[in-house]
């Protein structure tokens, strides 16, 4: 396969990237490598081809690149098979990815920075999904010395987990799990701006994945003190979307309204240890330099 173009419009995206790009131009003969196939999806009722076909003869009237098969069904899940939305979905990923290289480009998962993040957060995507549908990434501080945090890397880990639960087979949305026990004031110092803001402005504009929720635990005047710091940043819609569960609440509770025990570490009702979630999260991350990479040399084609 090659990259923007299927068996029905090779022609079609052969022209197009001489257009875009020079003849030598490498990205027209690679693929995201993504671990399922577009017609599977199809045939699982996620999407439809008639859609499929409608993003990509409009992609063919943009100056964007053509997508393969697999990423269009990514954006079209993501925006609920609304294809005006997803049109604006992939818009923004490639302009707001594109214009903040700095987060969004050379990401090295065997960087020293990034190897020093997984040290202070652990993160895991649960194996079992929200009736099989909705993926569940956890996440805590393994180190809370705020000295040792560094935004950027931290960023560039989040876009690669971002990716990582779409590759195999995509989600129909996520629900993000974030346990706040750990974080003092003098982590709100290592926030930067700059950086925040854009990747809140990728969030919010552009992300492939829709947010089902956002369930912070053990929520204390720090969480306030930082949702105030964005709070004007941040559109309705997703702020709805963020659910605070303060120290003591009950897990039962937590169970039955918002994420199931199954779908939670063992410390939180689940069955499998953090530890070993986050170790074989990592260990399973490893696949993810060679999409990483890829990604970021198709986007260079613009």
């Amino acid at each position: 396969m090659r990259l923007g173009i299927n068996s029905t419009s090779e022609k079609a995206g052969q022209s197009l990237c001489r257009e875009k790009c020079c003849t030598s131009c490498q990205c027209f003969d690679m693929a995201l490598p993504f671990s399922f196939k577009a017609q599977t999806i199809i045939a699982e009722g996620k999407t439809s081809q008639i859609a499929v076909d409608t993003i990509r003869d409009w992609l063919q009237t943009t100056s964007l690149p053509l997508l393969q098969d697999e990423f269009i069904v990514i954006f079209l899940i993501s925006s609920e098979n609304k294809i005006d939305k997803a049109k604006q979905i992939i818009e923004a990923y490639f302009r707001i990815k594109n214009g903040y290289p700095k987060i969004f480009n050379n990401i090295d998962l065997n960087s020293e920075p990034i190897k020093n993040i997984q040290k202070v957060a652990g993160v895991c995507i649960l194996p079992n999904r929200i009736d099989n549908k909705s993926v569940v990434v956890f996440g805590k501080l393994t180190d809370t010395n705020y000295r040792n945090v560094q935004l950027l890397p931290a960023i560039k880990l989040a876009i690669m987990y971002i990716h990582m639960v779409q590759i195999d087979d995509p989600p129909s949305d996520i629900v993000a799990v974030v346990d706040m026990e750990g974080v003092g004031f003098m982590h709100l110092t290592c926030i930067k701006m700059d950086l925040a803001l854009a990747y809140l402005k990728f969030i919010q504009e552009a992300l492939p994945l829709k947010i089902r929720a956002a369930h912070v635990l053990n929520t204390n005047y720090i969480f306030y003190r930082g949702l105030n710091l964005f709070k004007r940043f941040i559109n309705s819609e997703i702020l709805k979307l963020v659910h605070p569960h303060p120290s003591g609440m009950k897990l039962e509770k937590f169970h039955e309204e918002c994420v199931p025990a199954s779908c939670l570490p063992k410390e939180y009702g689940g069955e499998i240890p953090f530890e070993q979630l986050v170790s074989r999260t990592q260990k399973e991350s490893k696949k993810m330099q060679s999409f990483l990479d890829a990604e970021e040399k198709f986007r260079k084609c613009l």
